[in-house]
This record gives structure tokens, C-alpha cells and sequence, in this order.
């Protein structure tokens, strides 16, 4: 029997090489039962900011924010965005409230939940920004902050701490937040197995050795994401024996007659990339560096590079039998 354990969904992206669209996808097929989209931040809430906030809150007769509340079983569908924009609030009125280094032990833990070592640049340089401002507050102070100070005092330290820090300084947590959205990593790898993605690389809290233990489980031993939003049947690849391609189905109403950037919105609820660049260039046949300027997320200053994104994804098609239905 699986444990059950949580993994951030900026860790499966990597772990899986998922653009944007293959994100939202998966999280809509384990929404609501696998994902926590909260999750990491009340963890980093309870275990680090939470004491600091309430003792001050209680010492000082202050309000102190509570931590939003979502019941995810009420949501039909899934509006990061929303959830962001209440992250991003509390945390704004629990900085002033709170010292500058639980501030950064608390963003220290969620990128290192979140993130593989690497952590963006423009990111560092926001979350620096953020800190110095608060730092510069407390330091400027004529007293312990960690010590009991008058009630005016404090106010005024709090207040000083809002003027000091622009709204906009704070903008990085929306951005994150998707990347901080919690899932099932059982859950998540059954049903990436489910869309016939492969594991490209390992990830601290997803290996190889963890794939294969999943994917070739009895379904009772591991969660199972709803059969109702996993690829339609058409979609799906076929099983076949073991020496064979498993084998991808389009109809031609999604491709017959439509223009390259049709076949790809008609295509992308429900194949990959690598698919829709197979069929646009044999079955469309559509140049392969219109191809990648067609399902690019990214623009190339040289043409070679739109060829090279492709040839990738011609790679990956490789690994099916793709025919006309």
C-alpha cells in the first residue's frame, strides 16, 4: 500500500517536462481529491510564521490575519488565480506583523518544497528586495524587536513596515503560487502514466524506481484519479504487446482542412505537443519551421531553432504509432 505523500506540482512539470497547458490539465483531472492548493503555505504558516504572529497579535491587542480558508470539495473547477490573490493578501498583512527573519525562513522553506535547487533569478532579486525593506525597519529600531516594547512602539514599527514596502514588492507571490500547488505524487504519476507521459528526469520525491512501484501496481494499492476526466477513449493510446508502439488515434475532423493553428486548438485538450507537430507536418503538411511557430510557447530570433524545437518533438512521437481515424 502507497503512503500517501504530497509533492509540489512545480517539481512533477520538471520531473515530466510539462508546458503550461499539461499542467492545468493534470491538475483538473485530480481536482478536487488530489490537489492542495493551499497546502504548502499553511504548512510553512503553522510551522514557522504562526507563533510570531499570534504572540504578537495577543501581546499587542492586534488583529491577527487568519489564514484563508478554501474548501476545495465546494469548487467545481479549479481557479488558481483566485487562490493566489488570497495568499497574496494574507501574506501581505502578515509581514508587518511578524520579524524579517521568520519572513525569510518561511519563503526559504516554500521555494525548497517547490523548486529543484534552481530558483529564477528575477525571483531571488524580488524576495531580496523584500527583505532588505524590512530589514532596513528593524534595524533602524532602538530596541530588541524580539523583546516587549510600549504598544505605540510596535504600531508604529508595523506601520513604518507597510509604507516601506510597495504593494508591487509582494507581486512575486502570485506568480509562484502556481508553482506551490501541492498533489498527490501517486495520484499525479498514475495519471500521467493514464496521458502516456514519460518520466524525462528525476526529481527529489519522484524516481525512476517510484514510477515503476506505481505504474505497475494493482490499481487498489495506489489512489485512482476519476476514469471521467482522464483523455477521452479516442485519444488514448491502445495497449499492445510489449514489442509493439502503443498506438494514438486522431480523427480527421480535428486536422482534415484546418489550418495549422486550428489543428492545434482543436488538438490540445487532448494529445501532447508531440502528436499535434506530428500530424501538422505529415498530414497537414505543414513546414516544420511553421510547425514550431505554431506550437512554440517561446519566439526564436532564427528559424533553426523552430526546426530544432520540433525535431524534439518528433523524437517523443516517435514512441507511438499514430494513425488517421
Amino acid at each position: 500500500m502507497f503512503v500517501q505523500q504530497k509533492i509540489a506540482i512545480a517539481k512533477v512539470r520538471l520531473a515530466y517536462g510539462l508546458n503550461d497547458y499539461e499542467v492545468e490539465r493534470l491538475l483538473a483531472a485530480m481536482w478536487p481529491q488530489y490537489v492542495s492548493p493551499l497546502g504548502l503555505w499553511r504548512d510553512a504558516y503553522e510551522k514557522i510564521w504562526s507563533g510570531f504572529a499570534v504572540g504578537k497579535a495577543s501581546l499587542y491587542r492586534l488583529d491577527n490575519p487568519s489564514f484563508p480558508e478554501t474548501d476545495v470539495a465546494k469548487e467545481k473547477y479549479f481557479f488558481p488565480h483566485i487562490h493566489a490573490l488570497d495568499v497574496l493578501d494574507f501574506f501581505s498583512k502578515l509581514t508587518p506583523l511578524i520579524q524579517v527573519n521568520a519572513v525569510r525562513e518561511g519563503l526559504k522553506y516554500i521555494f525548497a518544497v517547490t523548486y529543484e535547487n534552481d530558483i529564477d533569478e528575477t525571483l531571488q532579486e524580488e524576495v531580496s528586495f523584500l527583505i532588505n525593506r524590512l530589514s532596513l525597519v528593524e534595524k533602524n529600531a532602538d530596541w530588541q524587536y524580539s523583546k516587549f516594547i510600549p504598544a505605540d512602539e510596535f504600531i508604529s514599527l508595523m506601520q513604518e513596515k507597510v509604507l516601506s514596502v510597495p504593494p508591487t514588492s509582494y507581486g512575486f507571490i502570485t506568480r509562484i503560487f502556481p508553482d506551490t500547488i501541492l498533489v498527490d505524487t501517486v495520484a499525479a504519476i498514475r495519471q500521467l502514466h493514464a496521458f502516456h507521459y514519460p518520466l524525462r528526469r528525476e526529481v527529489k520525491g519522484i524516481d525512476r524506481d517510484l514510477v515503476h512501484s506505481v505504474t505497475n501496481a494493482p490499481a487498489q494499492e495506489s489512489p485512482d484519479v476519476s476514469e471521467t476526466v482522464a483523455a477521452p477513449a479516442e485519444t488514448a493510446a491502445e495497449t499492445q504487446p510489449q514489442d509493439q508502439k502503443p498506438i494514438i488515434r486522431v480523427p480527421a475532423s480535428l486536422w482534415e482542412g484546418r489550418p495549422g493553428a486550428a489543428v492545434r486548438d482543436a488538438m490540445k485538450a487532448d494529445y501532447r505537443l508531440s502528436i499535434i507537430a506530428y500530424v501538422l507536418l505529415n498530414w497537414c503538411e505543414v513546414s516544420k519551421t511553421q510547425v514550431g511557430r505554431v506550437l512554440s510557447e517561446r519566439e526564436y530570433k532564427e528559424n533553426k531553432s523552430y526546426r530544432n524545437f520540433v525535431d524534439d518533438l518528433l523524437k517523443e512521437a516517435a514512441a507511438y504509432t499514430i494513425i488517421k481515424s
